[in-house]
């Protein structure tokens, strides 16, 4: 059975973590709440990896880690908003 491989540690050795979070947060992912909530689940896995990655102590990383979380949170708030207007509009 293979040991649980770090996902952080991988990417990193790949150089490829940084694509990676920039990919989350690209405007051609987050095109909808659903997008949101895969993404915001990805980063989950990759914050919770970060915490027994090799890098676990690069501040800068967890800087980075916790902005990307802040804008999907904001993207997804934008949308929810758009298909509330949606929906009131809608019922008018």
């Amino acid at each position: 059975m293979m040991k649980n491989e770090n996902l952080i540690d991988k990417l990193h050795e790949a150089d490829m973590l940084y694509f990676v979070l920039g990919s989350l947060i690209s405007a051609d992912s987050l095109i909808d709440v659903e997008a949101c909530h895969k993404a915001l689940d990805c980063l989950e896995n990759l914050k919770r990896d970060f915490e027994t990655s090799k890098l676990k102590e690069d501040q800068k990383l967890k800087s980075f880690l916790d902005n990307t979380e802040s804008i999907i949170k904001r993207d997804m708030r934008h949308f929810e908003e758009i298909s509330t207007n949606k929906l009131k509009d809608k019922s008018l």
